[in-house]
C-alpha cells in the first residue's frame, strides 16, 4: 500500500498554527520569566532591609548612611573602593554581595576603565535625609550623605509599614567599586517624566551622555521596601502626592518616602 505524504497546503497550515501559538505563549513565557526575576529583587531587598535593621541594633538604632567619609577616585580597575557606601556598611550582614544586584538589571556599569573594575553592579538606594532648608520639599528620606547629618533612627519613622526606605534604582555608576547610587532629590524616585525600566535616559559619566539612569521596573511596577521589612511591588506614581512642592508639604499630602508621620494620610 502506497503511503500518502503531506500536501503542501497541510504543511503550511501546520506552520500557520505553530507561529500562532508561538506568538501567544512567548509572551506568557517573558511575564512569567520577568515574575521570576521580579521575586527574586523583592527577597534581595529583604534580605537588605533585614541587614539594615541588624545594623541599628549595633549603631544606636540608626539607619546606615549612604556614605560615611570621601569619595576617592581612581583609574585603577584593580585599586581600591572609591567610596564606603551602604553596600559596605551592610556588608557584614548581607555577607553575600549578589543581595545587591536584581536578575532584571541589565545596565551596563563602566567605572571608566571599562566593565572588569565594577566588582559587582548594585541596583537598589536608599532614600535621601537631609535636614536643611529642602527638607520637606525634597530630602524627606531616612539615610545621611553630607557629613553634618545624621540618618533618621527607627524611632521616629512614622508608620514603618507606610514608609519607604528602599528602591530600585539602575544606573551605569552604582557598583561595589563605588558606591551605592542615589537621588538627592526624593521626588526623582516618583516623578512622572523621569523613566521605567527598560527605558533610560542618559548623562555625562566617562564621556558625553555615555551613561544611563532609570527607575527600576517589572512590567512597570516597581519593587519597594519600607522601614518594618516588607517589601511591595507599586507603581511608583502612587507613592506620594504630584506635584509634590512646599505647599503639598505644608497641607501634608500623601508621601509614602517622607519619614514623618503626618504625611501619611491624605
Amino acid at each position: 500500500m502506497r503511503r500518502r505524504g503531506f500536501t503542501l497546503i497541510e504543511l503550511l497550515v501546520v506552520i500557520a498554527i505553530i507561529a500562532i501559538l508561538a506568538a501567544i505563549l512567548f509572551p506568557v513565557f517573558a511575564q512569567v520569566r520577568e515574575k521570576a526575576r521580579q521575586t527574586a529583587c523583592a527577597s534581595n531587598m529583604k534580605q537588605m532591609l533585614t541587614a539594615a535593621m541588624m545594623y541599628q541594633q549595633d549603631y544606636e538604632e540608626k539607619f546606615h548612611r549612604l556614605l560615611s567619609g570621601t569619595r576617592q577616585f581612581n583609574n585603577d580597575p584593580n585599586g581600591p573602593d572609591q567610596a564606603f557606601g551602604a553596600e559596605d556598611m551592610l556588608m557584614p550582614y548581607v555577607k553575600d554581595r549578589k543581595v545587591f544586584s536584581c536578575p532584571s538589571d541589565n545596565i551596563p556599569r563602566d567605572d571608566c576603565t571599562g566593565p572588569n573594575g565594577i566588582w559587582f553592579p548594585i541596583s537598589y538606594s536608599w532614600t535621601h535625609y537631609e535636614a536643611s532648608e529642602w527638607h520637606d520639599a525634597a530630602t524627606f528620606g531616612v539615610c545621611a550623605y553630607y557629613p553634618q547629618y545624621d540618618s533618621r533612627p527607627q524611632a521616629v519613622i512614622g508608620r514603618p509599614a507606610e514608609t519607604i526606605v528602599l528602591y530600585e534604582l539602575w544606573t551605569t555608576v552604582s557598583y561595589g567599586r563605588y558606591m551605592a547610587y542615589w537621588r538627592w532629590d526624593n521626588r526623582n524616585i516618583a516623578d512622572p517624566s523621569w523613566p521605567d525600566a527598560p527605558n533610560a535616559f542618559c548623562f555625562n559619566w566617562c564621556g558625553n551622555c555615555d551613561a544611563r539612569m532609570t527607575i527600576g521596573a517589572h512590567q512597570k511596577l516597581t519593587n519597594f521596601g519600607f522601614a518594618d521589612g516588607h517589601v511591595k511591588n507599586m507603581n511608583r506614581k502612587s507613592i506620594m502626592y504630584w506635584p509634590w512642592d512646599l505647599t503639598a508639604a505644608r497641607q501634608f499630602r500623601r508621601n509614602l518616602i517622607h519619614w514623618d508621620e503626618r504625611y501619611k494620610g491624605n
